[in-house]
């Protein structure tokens, strides 16, 4: 049987509703505001620390101002409108009286103390109140209630509180029973990155985790298949603000190609949050950086989403309102194409789950995006499906230090049928179970390790005069500057090297800062070898990191020089602004190119974008089916011309305001 939220066109509102937002509930009025904006979606407030429904369990307390129309009404409300509706429940804390009555539900730091925060007493995933009363909740509430999807809030293991203080792992009497079952040792009292005591403590989370999620899972599929899961059936992830995050102005790109997932195999909700922080719930964002967001997840993803406190109505500030309705306006009219395409992306970034703010790898979002090739982020472990390589040419994996043996075999022979694995630093050092190997999991790299990284000060790689061609865009440059960390690897045999190491060497004072031969080597700082029928390039330091970090040319011109010269990847756009996203996607007799002017962003500020005028970019003349291209039109009103150049397309675009999508057929 089909699923309802297959091709659905999804627009979500989730109004985070407090208690005493139901105390004058008019679900009609709700409702009546949902549609004005189109949305076709909606997350409501259920279970968990609170209940706003007439709950029966004594240990989950009711919303004591239940005097506006009832939860059932809302939903029944939304489903005579056509809208989906979300149970959001919050099982990551109780309140201080359920806690005084039930102590072993909590989580308990080293020293055995709870998080207590405002009366709100953190919990533990292991704790009897996540094992078992949770689903005594998710019973009732998706019996009595018939919503169609559902939403976990702060899942998994909460280590800090809603001032982000970190408090490390659980150490309640259930953490410490199951990891001395599993392990045969005690938990350890304190753990450092890095350290063999965390490295097991990750396995033991991880395993505690999927085990929670398939009890859930089995919960709610045995309630109703149709009811759409968090983390299994669609990915919900937030675009935010706060203090304690530093500004990443591709948030909803990336969140919304990680989470649709091979060929759109699951739905991606990247809520644009409008509030400031934590801190600030009731005051917005930029209004720009709302629309860039929802541009941004619509054009990596085809949905769009957005979080408010509180009822539409009822939410004082209104600056996210405008950019939001304008955006979801451009989605309905155009639902029906924006259902149907998916990304024809030729290059895939490898992720590993939990590394959003990695530097390595928004170093690498950062080139692509800036060098307008467009990309898929995977998940290794989602790598095995059969959509996930598909079409790909070229995989990328920055600083992915943990891999399976089965995720290397896929790239090993990703490699062997012809394709090219770009490669930066630990290259799975590390199992799955956090154990580490010897030396890389990747038969396909054309180095060996030979001893443990090396901490870098001055040191520089070179470009030889013979190496110019090679790199030209790094060649004026002349050195290159790796960064703090380099791997110590040895090139195999067959393997070629280029750009060569100059070792530590004086930085002051300035009288004696000079390069002598003694301290040249012959150490390479990029080693390619042919694999099969293709190819792996391996690059020994964090380039992505330490431009995610400093933001010099320096840094990505050697990327591009790898990517479009050592990769072979085809440059689309060479005199596109790096300030404008391009994504490419496709349906079966249609491409689409999409384009995002980001010119408004200034590393926390966010303006209004400068228009870009005389745009141009070079496709290949023949889509999916293998027919040629003959027509092209704009979506958003720019006058869009093509022109043919052998075996390309030429498409020029006059102009670009915030967004525009170039169909050809």
């Amino acid at each position: 049987m089909a699923n309802w939220w297959d091709h659905y066109p999804w627009r979500n509102i989730q109004t985070n509703l407090r208690e005493r937002d139901m105390e004058d509930m008019d679900a009609k009025a709700y409702v009546a505001r949902l549609k004005e904006l189109g949305a076709t979606v909606t997350l409501l407030n259920a279970a968990g620390i609170v209940a706003n429904y007439d709950t029966k369990l004594d240990f989950q307390p009711k919303n004591p101002y239940l005097r506006g129309n009832t939860l059932e009404e809302m939903v029944e409300e939304c489903h005579r409108a056509g809208i989906r509706v979300f149970c959001r429940t919050d099982f990551s804390r109780i309140r201080r009286d359920i806690y005084e009555k039930h102590p072993n539900w909590a989580f308990r730091t080293a020293e055995g103390k709870i998080v207590d925060w405002e009366g709100y007493v953190s919990t533990c995933l292991n704790g009897d109140y996540q094992r078992i009363y949770m689903h005594e909740v998710l019973r009732e509430v998706l019996t009595k209630i018939p919503f169609d999807g559902i939403f976990f809030n702060m899942g998994g293991f909460m280590v800090t509180d809603y001032d982000v203080k970190y408090y490390g792992a659980c150490h309640c009497e259930n953490c410490r029973r199951m990891y001395r079952e599993r392990f045969g040792e005690e938990m350890p009292e304190q753990m450092k990155p890095g350290d063999p005591s965390m490295l097991r403590y990750m396995a033991f989370k991880d395993q505690c985790e999927r085990e929670h999620r398939e009890r859930v899972v089995k919960t709610i599929r045995e309630i109703s298949p149709q009811i759409a899961i968090h983390g299994v059936d669609y990915i919900r992830s937030e675009s935010g603000s706060d203090a304690v995050r530093p500004p990443w102005p591709y948030s909803a790109s990336s969140n919304a190609r990680r989470g649709s997932g091979p060929a759109r195999m699951r739905l991606a909700d990247n809520n644009a949050v409008d509030f400031m922080g934590f801190r600030y719930r009731h005051t917005s964002v930029s209004p720009e950086l709302m629309e860039l967001r929802q541009w941004q997840n619509l054009a990596n993803s085809g949905n769009v989403s957005v979080f408010i406190m509180g009822d539409i109505s009822t939410h004082p500030d209104r600056t996210w309102y405008a950019p939001t309705k304008k955006v979801f306006d451009f989605h309905r009219e155009h639902e029906e194409l924006y259902t149907r395409m998916v990304s024809d992306a030729k290059v895939a970034l490898a992720v590993s789950h939990g590394v959003e703010t990695n530097k390595e790898t928004q170093g690498w979002v950062r080139a692509l995006t800036q060098s307008h090739i467009p990309f898929d982020e995977i998940y290794t472990d989602e790598m095995d499906h059969p959509d996930r390589l598909e079409g790909k040419e070229v995989l990328i994996l920055g600083d992915v230090a943990v891999l399976s043996d089965g995720e290397a075999e896929i790239i090993d022979r990703f490699a062997e049928k012809g394709g090219t694995v770009l490669v930066t630093g630990k290259a799975g050092m590390m199992r799955e179970d956090y154990t580490p190997r010897r030396g890389f999991a990747l038969r396909c790299l054309g180095v060996t390790v030979t001893g443990k990284p090396q901490s870098l000060k001055s040191s520089l790689f070179e470009i030889g005069k013979d190496e110019e061609e090679i790199f030209p865009r790094s060649a004026l440059a002349h050195y290159i500057a790796p960064g703090d960390t380099l791997m110590t690897v040895r090139p195999k045999e067959g393997a070629k090297g280029w750009l060569s190491m100059i070792g530590e060497h004086p930085y002051g004072p300035p009288e004696i800062c000079y390069i002598d031969d003694s301290d040249r080597t012959d150490a390479p700082g990029i080693i390619e070898m042919a694999y099969g029928k293709g190819k792996s390039v391996y690059i020994p330091f964090a380039v992505g990191n330490f431009y995610a970090k400093e933001g010099h040319k320096n840094s990505l011109s050697l990327m591009q020089d790898v990517l479009f010269g050592i990769c072979g990847i085809e440059e689309i756009a060479p005199d596109l602004s790096p300030m404008v996203e391009l994504v490419l996607c496709r349906t079966e007799k249609e491409k689409i190119i999409q384009l995002i002017n980001e010119s408004g962003c200034m590393e926390k500020h966010y303006m209004a974008p400068l228009p870009v005028y005389d745009l141009s970019v070079r496709i290949p003349d023949r889509l999916a089916d293998g027919s040629r291209i003959t027509n092209c039109h704009t979506l958003r009103g720019g006058k869009v011309s093509l022109e043919r150049d052998g075996d390309d397309l030429v498409l020029h675009l006059n102009q670009l305001c915030d967004y525009e999508a170039i169909v050809v057929s």
